[in-house]
């Protein structure tokens, strides 16, 4: 898979206005509710994979068609309200409500003045997919999903919550570029949105777990610990150890008290640890060892490194193996 690809644009042309969007998410119609209103459109965005995410202001009221969005689309507006059809159903959108499209039916969207969202666009299949890795049996056809979705409820609550960090991360320097770190989000951003959305599925996801024995997680252990560098996501580290995502979620609390990804971090971690006592001072630099185990943010690398030894990462550094 590609790494993450970040894009931004700001137009004051609608001709322009429609291009860029064409090249970033699906072509569309975009048209003025009142023509002598002032224009300006702007987008930040960042693609990685199956799974785009942006946030886009219009200054005026708009009219949005897509004949066919191809993918599933979620829009949830952080300013502002707006009206959408799609597939027979008209849902108000405003605080606390997002629209959800599915891939096939036009979509008509009608926007307030000064308005601003957080758009989401995974293609087709993935959510199946990801349902089926979570579930551990097959997902026949498209998803059914229900045409909004409430973002006042606990789990799209959190799941918005995600989404914008996910965007605010995506800025230069943000921890989207680091692909170990973007790899994992992406992935949770997917599964967030199958227990946000109502669909026929639904319910399963909060149906118990069988316990496994501890060989299958003994599996998945030895492989972070082989390769912790490696993109490890809770899908691919199902997948290793031949369970669904949710068994081997349980398997980690039950027998480690901790979640997947919080055991990667934590190895991760160690591993940075060793090589900090290892090096020499005077040719490595704390950034460097904190980027090379997925650590994008050097201060937060050092606070979670504080947390976990008691002293600095420079202090380790320069100390060398007596520390």
């Amino acid at each position: 898979m590609s790494g993450p690809v970040a894009f931004s644009f700001q137009e004051f042309d609608l001709d322009d206005a429609r291009a860029a969007i064409a090249t970033n998410y699906f072509p569309t119609t975009l048209d003025l509710c009142s023509a002598r209103s002032p224009y300006e459109f702007r987008f930040d965005g960042h693609a990685r994979g199956p799974l785009t995410v942006g946030h886009a202001w219009y200054t005026s009221g708009m009219r949005v068609g897509i004949e066919e969005v191809g993918s599933v689309y979620v829009n949830f507006p952080t300013r502002g309200t707006m009206l959408s059809k799609h597939r027979h159903h008209e849902v108000d959108i405003g605080p606390g409500k997002g629209s959800v499209f599915r891939p096939t039916g036009a979509v008509d969207m009608a926007t307030s003045n000064d308005y601003s969202s957080l758009a989401v666009k995974i293609e087709p299949r993935v959510l199946e997919d990801a349902l089926e890795d979570i579930l551990g049996r097959p997902v026949p056809g498209h998803l059914e999903l229900a045409p909004a979705v409430d973002l006042d409820a606990a789990p799209g609550a959190a799941w918005a919550r995600l989404v914008r960090f996910l965007v605010a991360e995506s800025r230069p320097g943000g921890l989207a570029e680091n692909e170990l770190v973007a790899a994992p989000m992406h992935e949770a951003v997917v599964h967030g949105l199958l227990l946000a959305v109502n669909h026929p599925y639904r319910d399963a996801l909060d149906a118990p777990t069988p316990s496994f024995a501890p060989s299958a997680l003994r599996h998945v252990v030895d492989a972070v610990q082989a390769d912790p560098a490696r993109d490890l996501t809770p899908s691919g580290m199902a997948r290793l150890a031949g369970v669904s995502v949710r068994t081997m979620q349980e398997m980690f609390r039950r027998h480690l008290d901790t979640t997947p990804t919080e055991y990667v971090r934590h190895v991760r971690l160690e591993r940075a640890h060793e090589e900090l006592r290892a090096a020499d001072p005077a040719s490595t630099t704390i950034s460097r060892v904190a980027s090379r185990w997925g650590f994008a943010h050097t201060g937060r690398f050092a606070a979670a490194y504080r947390t976990r030894y008691g002293r600095p990462p420079s202090v380790t550094l320069r100390r060398g193996p007596r520390s």
